[in-house]
């Protein structure tokens, strides 16, 4: 090992001749150490290979930096299609108003909802809300896919209120098919509509806006009049829920459902399937609760069905 270093070093501090021979002039004679040579082509190798990096590095960035161009420039584009559809679903929400006011119906709120159905919509209202006031141009990917979801919300929303509209034209010389009239469960009713004592243990008495159908687990459950689905799904205490506006003034509540068959917007027909029987939410046991509400008062459903 001491005679190859030993060589090596003999071998580098070697002297050789480098003659630069001109086609015009006196050529001319270098010595210089086989060392120095080789520290000269491992400089220039350095410097190459920087080189090389600076320049992938400088071609990538203009080529990403050209990219976000193009990006911004598409956002730009699609910002500008969204406004559009934006100002079209304003559009659409006076037009709503303008024709319920023609057709003399309600402004599409039911009035003494529970509580936690009205606070599901609040949320949502300003959850709608604050995205609708934002600039469209700052916002970051993950925000646009949201404000996209916001605005297939409200053009669901939309959707189900003009459904509502026309069944509500369509249905307002027939009130017959509109107006409850069938049960929408063939269990045995386990408690009535009125005051009663509460079932969770208190001392106390609560008002029971509808019936009580006690049957086994996964029985079918069905509408009892012609209508459109307002909602369908969780709502506190009432569990998975299902409203349907009949039109008229009438509309029905089926909670603590499980295997909902329906989606706001769905237009049904009396004796249709739309849940079967469940526990969920607020819940004792395996049961249907069901309410008819009349120009936004719960009445009682016995005098609805024989």
């Amino acid at each position: 090992m001491g005679k190859l270093i030993n060589h090596l070093v003999r071998a580098l501090g070697e002297r050789v001749d480098i003659l630069i021979m001109p086609r015009l002039g006196a050529s001319k004679k270098f010595k210089v150490r086989v060392l120095t040579l080789v520290l000269v082509f491992v400089l220039w190798l350095v410097i190459t290979l920087y080189g090389f990096v600076f320049f992938i590095r400088t071609y990538d960035y203009n080529i990403t930096k050209a990219e976000n161009n193009l990006m911004r420039v598409k956002m730009k584009l699609i910002a500008d299609e969204l406004e559009r559809g934006r100002k079209y679903l304003d559009l659409t929400r006076t037009t709503d108003t303008q024709m319920r006011q023609m057709l003399g119906m309600p402004g599409g709120k039911f009035i003494n909802l529970p509580k936690g159905w009205e606070a599901a919509k609040e949320k949502e209202n300003a959850r709608f809300k604050e995205m609708w006031d934002k600039d469209l141009t700052e916002l970051d990917a993950d925000e646009f896919g949201e404000y996209i979801d916001v605005i297939e919300d409200a053009a669901k929303t939309r959707l189900a209120s003009f459904q509502e509209i026309a069944w509500y034209f369509a249905n307002r010389r027939e009130g017959l098919n509109s107006t409850p009239s069938i049960r929408p469960s063939s269990a045995r009713i386990s408690s009535g509509f009125g005051y009663r004592l509460d079932p969770f243990g208190h001392r106390s008495t609560k008002r029971h806006n509808g019936l009580d159908f006690a049957g086994k687990p996964d029985s079918p459950i069905v509408v009892t009049a012609d209508g459109v689905v307002r909602h369908a799904g969780w709502v506190p205490s009432y569990g998975q829920a299902i409203l349907v506006d009949h039109g008229l003034g009438y509309s029905t509540l089926y909670a603590h459902t499980t295997g909902i068959r329906v989606k706001a917007g769905d237009v049904v027909k009396r004796g249709d399937k739309i849940a079967t029987m469940g526990s969920s939410g607020r819940s004792t046991g395996t049961h249907l609760h069901y309410e008819v509400w009349k120009d936004g008062q719960a009445v009682n459903p016995r005098n609805y069905f024989k």
